[in-house]
């Protein structure tokens, strides 16, 4: 089984998280979700690393973005549940190391999909398969 397989999951959980701001803010493009994955990956490394994680300096869409993902990323920790979530059905809290694997690999999704699809090829990549 592929690494995106087995944690199919995670990945989706934080692609959602960023959708629906695009949903919400139409004119939101791929840079406004790549800058939300990197600044909760240095967010989260500085946490891993044992070190007072800085809050990022964004502003805007930028901010709202981080903001739900920051949201998500919680609650896959096992450390808060989002707003707007429906938390029934309970899910195994992962890792540090995995939250940051999969952010890095969406860094790199939104990179490959921009390429692809212009400036909201990611954006609607994802929306597709996130009804």
């Amino acid at each position: 089984m592929k690494w995106q397989e087995e944690n199919l999951d995670v990945l989706q959980n934080l692609e959602f998280a960023i959708v629906e701001v695009w949903r919400e803010n139409p004119e939101m493009t791929d840079h406004v979700a790549l800058r939300a994955y990197e600044a909760a990956r240095q967010f989260y490394r500085a946490q891993l690393r044992g070190q007072s994680p800085k809050p990022p300096s964004l502003t805007g869409l930028d901010a709202i973005a981080y903001a739900g993902l920051q949201s998500m990323c919680e609650f896959r920790l096992g450390r808060s549940a989002p707003a707007r979530m429906d938390t029934q059905t309970p899910l195994e809290p992962v890792s540090l190391e995995k939250l940051l694997a999969c952010l890095l690999e969406l860094g790199k999704s939104v990179e490959r999909h921009t390429r692809l699809g212009g400036r909201q090829g990611y954006l609607q990549f994802i929306d597709g398969f996130l009804q």
